[in-house]
């Protein structure tokens, strides 16, 4: 990315999700959950490129983004297990990403809200699976 653009982006980059990780013990163990779960995903060498792209949407702010890269360098996984190495994320795995935000920041995810999001994926693959004959 040229300077350029980022300048631009960083002008623009509104107040994100996550601004900062709370130091309660909640926040901190949801944060190495994430992590984890990210570099499960697509390997940790891959997590900064998410947390990127997190970083360009909006969901995450900067000092946000400082302290999960600084714990991130921290985390080891046993990378034979990576889902997808390509560092590619499917819907799911952007809506779970969503929801550890929230957890991270101290809100309640309601079951409810659980059920109408797996409802709303399953419909996305169904309309994928007949439209797209996937």
């Amino acid at each position: 990315m040229d300077p350029a653009t980022a300048s631009a982006i960083l002008e623009i980059h509104k107040p994100s999700k996550l601004e900062s990780i709370p130091d309660d013990p909640v926040s901190i163990i949801m944060t190495f959950k994430w992590l984890e779960y990210l570099a499960g995903k697509v390997g940790v060498e891959n997590v900064p490129d998410v947390l990127e792209f997190y970083y360009m949407l909006g969901w995450i702010g900067d000092r946000a983004l400082t302290k999960l890269l600084k714990i991130l360098k921290g985390i080891r996984i046993d990378e034979e297990n990576v889902v997808d190495s390509t560092g590619k994320l499917d819907i799911a795995d952007h809506i779970i990403s969503l929801l550890f935000i929230e957890r991270i920041q101290g809100k309640q995810v309601s079951p409810e809200l659980m059920d109408k999001i797996e409802w709303e994926l399953r419909k996305i693959k169904r309309g994928a699976e007949q439209f797209y004959g996937i």
